[in-house]
């Protein structure tokens, strides 16, 4: 291994470690004062997704204020970036080519839950015109990701 790829990694298993103690934390509120949601996790669960995608996927970041998108393949494609912590659907605006979502565990541990054509998935979401977006059920993404024998 080399020393830019072991920087790396230590890098990835710092900022996990980090993000673990903050799901944590969060349990901790919840447990200390349940009367509160203590969800407020939406853009740091959203930074943790890119940051796992772009370190995972060879992706390089989109520019600010992409529309739809928040990543490009190496072959130019428009990649848009979900993740999901505990959320039974996915929501989503705008249009890319390729839709890439992680669950996160508290852990910080991630698995793909999909990554392929965003096409199919906004084929099969629905479409809410007060919120200006789609969303899927995370189990109707899953039958899309299977392979069709």
């Amino acid at each position: 291994m080399s020393d830019i790829q072991a920087s790396t990694r230590r890098e990835q298993e710092a900022v996990k470690h980090i993000v673990a103690t903050i799901f944590s934390a969060q349990n901790a509120l919840r447990d200390l004062a349940p009367q509160q949601r203590w969800a407020g996790m939406g853009n740091l669960l959203g930074d943790y997704g890119e940051f796992v995608a772009l370190s995972n996927y060879n992706l390089r970041k989109g520019p600010s204020g992409a529309d739809g998108y928040d990543a490009i393949t190496s072959e130019g494609l428009k990649v848009q970036i979900k993740a999901n912590h505990s959320s039974s659907s996915i929501g989503f605006r705008g249009e890319a080519d390729l839709l890439l979502v992680l669950k996160i565990e508290s852990s910080a541990e991630w698995k793909e839950l999909y990554y392929g054509p965003f096409k199919p998935v906004k084929d099969k979401a629905s479409y809410s015109k007060r919120d200006n977006k789609y969303t899927i059920p995370v189990a109707k993404l899953q039958q899309i990701a299977k392979p069709k024998s």
